[in-house]
């Protein structure tokens, strides 16, 4: 319970500084107007109807392309630098609701995905009674983000007055477009394994970047969240002399927050942890992988 109630007061400090800072508005009050758009009729409704909340993985990544739409519209100008930051998000959002997409089919949904039937376990170890309570309360949690912390990059390259792409820019989109081919290469090697060992279930792959990395698609991942805080960070210094300081520093956290939420996301919350529990039932071998191989950051084998 104190864990929901430090998330609750970070978000609106966070999103009470955007509000009272004239150059983040327009953007933020929008912003929480399209992402309650989005995630009301297709996440907390569905989910109150069945009790699923798998549905929160089709509003998220939608509400992440949403942000990239709106960097275009609030934006002060088109430059390279909204055009790629938009481009990233639009990306992003879509490649990930495309997918989530087919869970709306009747009769595909008959139980929540593993990652949140592992959150199930969380809950009941937490002391939480009302299961339906919670659903709804982890769906406003991934609002939430989306109206404040994920959304500070494009906030502030739309607050810059003069959004002109520069060396650090470059390197951000380098290392995005670098972590974006090291997540895809993750995947291809996983699903090109699967496929040759279809009838082995509970062999575990441990080829190609999965040597060095028991999760190197999530670590792809976080990168590319990095690279869309370095992208921004230059704005956030231009900004300086037209935010009071205390929002200057509230954003500059938020930031950091943001990189921690997403490196917290991607391996407690919906990530590694949860994948090998049910890992480890699955293949008995998991747990000698485990022992070899780091968690999350790439590195050399034990």
């Amino acid at each position: 319970m104190k864990g929901r109630m430090l998330w609750c007061l970070l978000f609106l400090v966070c999103v009470s500084a955007l509000i009272a800072s004239a150059s983040t508005r327009t953007f933020a009050l929008c912003n929480i107007v399209v992402q309650l758009a989005l995630f009301l009729p297709f996440a907390h409704w569905p989910a109150w109807r069945t009790n699923h909340l798998s549905y929160v993985d089709f509003a998220w990544p939608a509400g992440v392309a949403a942000l990239g739409a709106q960097l275009l519209v609030f934006a002060h100008s088109i430059t390279w630098l909204t055009v790629v930051a938009a481009l990233i998000h639009l990306f992003v959002g879509l490649r990930m609701a495309y997918w989530a997409a087919h869970m709306y089919r009747p009769g595909v949904l008959t139980r929540d995905l593993p990652r949140y039937q592992y959150q199930r376990q969380r809950w009941a170890r937490a002391g939480f009674r009302s299961e339906r309570f919670s659903v709804q309360y982890e769906i406003a949690v991934q609002a939430m983000a989306n109206m404040s912390f994920l959304a500070m990059p494009a906030l502030l390259i739309t607050a810059d007055p003069e959004p002109a792409f520069g060396a650090i820019h470059g390197a951000a989109a380098l290392l995005w477009f670098g972590a974006y081919v090291f997540e895809s290469t993750a995947d291809w090697q996983k699903r090109q394994y699967t496929r040759a060992h279809r009838a082995d279930r509970t062999s575990v792959c441990e080829v190609g970047l999965w040597r060095y990395s028991r999760h190197p698609n999530y670590f792809g991942q976080w990168l590319q969240w990095i690279a869309l805080a370095a992208l921004a960070l230059p704005s956030l210094i231009a900004l300086r002399g037209a935010l009071h300081t205390s929002a200057l520093v509230v954003f500059a956290l938020a930031l950091l927050w943001m990189i921690y939420l997403m490196y917290s996301t991607l391996v407690y919350y919906t990530g590694a942890v949860p994948a090998e529990h049910f890992s480890r039932l699955k293949r008995p071998a998991y747990a000698d992988y485990q022992l070899r191989v780091n968690r999350f950051w790439p590195g050399p084998r034990r």
